[in-house]
């Protein structure tokens, strides 16, 4: 398992402590990379299964991309530093790959763990709720993201780092799909994702999500379709939102909070809009440093 953290120890404490009993029992390697610039953790508190790397990296993606060049087993799984696995967690990645040799990705549930506001709940259905169970055990188009999910070895062997901006899945799996690559889901893996932070920050997160992940395609060279996204900005986001609350309605969970959180969605949806239109225009900046 590979986590990118820019908050550290001991912020990362509780994602060890849902997974560190399992991964000792299966021999799991767990691969922490630490660009808070705070202490590290001594080895006593993390177990003989963790490799702590401290690094200068100045984003999560860069993080991830170094976590995932060391590590050693044949099947990686990452998670975020603020999302929480549910027990059994390690078990049910390496049971789906048993099952599904020939697949190169597969990824898990991600469920709303900080479900206080509509705010938490609004962010929460437009970035993972196509990620909520139910998910099955299928083949998809596209999988999920950082938060839960897991590769072969060889399905992240030559690394893409985006001309040295790191690694970020949602590229990487859209890649592997170009390649014909199969990816699946299995909604017997879970997490709990955490992250409250409120209205403003939710709003910045949203804004530099998107700035980042428009920077890095513009890196990768535009395409048509990207210069369509850009030239629609302004009304993609009530299709985005639009598709939340479809996908979300079809999950057949959670719909009061689904339909109340709908205005801070569009809100959100256009800060992430502005994002990708900047990012388009002049490049991800500063913002994968203000990311999770």
């Amino acid at each position: 398992m590979v986590v990118g953290t820019t908050e550290g120890w001991p912020y990362v404490e509780r994602v060890l402590d849902a997974i560190r009993d399992d991964a000792e029992a299966l021999g799991a390697e767990l691969i922490f990379v630490d660009g808070s610039g705070r202490p590290a953790p001594q080895p006593e508190d993390v177990g003989r299964q963790v490799r702590w790397l401290t690094s200068t990296a100045n984003s999560v993606f860069k993080l991830y991309a170094e976590g995932l060049r060391e590590a050693r087993g044949e099947v990686i799984a990452t998670t975020e530093d603020h999302a929480i696995p549910r027990p059994g967690w390690c078990a049910a990645i390496l049971r789906a790959h048993s099952e599904h040799p020939e697949a190169a990705a597969i990824g898990g549930a991600i469920e709303n763990g900080s479900g206080h506001s509509m705010v938490d709940w609004a962010s929460y259905f437009i970035t993972q709720g196509p990620h909520m169970a139910p998910l099955g055990n299928r083949q998809v188009s596209m999988t999920t993201n950082e938060a839960n999910v897991s590769y072969k070895r060889w399905a992240v062997g030559e690394l893409e780092d985006n001309d040295g901006l790191g690694f970020m899945a949602i590229l990487h799996n859209r890649r592997l799909a170009e390649l014909g690559a199969i990816l699946r889901v299995d909604d017997r893996m879970i997490v709990d994702h955490m992250e409250a932070v409120g209205l403003r920050a939710t709003s910045s997160l949203h804004f530099h999500n998107g700035r980042s992940i428009s920077g890095f395609v513009r890196r990768n060279g535009m395409t048509r379709e990207h210069w369509l996204r850009a030239a629609t900005a302004l009304v993609l986001p009530i299709y985005r939102t639009g598709r939340a609350v479809r996908v979300g309605m079809g999950k057949g969970r959670m719909r009061g909070r689904l339909l109340g959180s709908v205005p801070i969605a569009l809100w959100l949806d256009y800060c992430g809009a502005a994002g990708h239109l900047i990012g388009y225009v002049a490049g991800e900046g500063d913002s994968p440093g203000h990311l999770r």
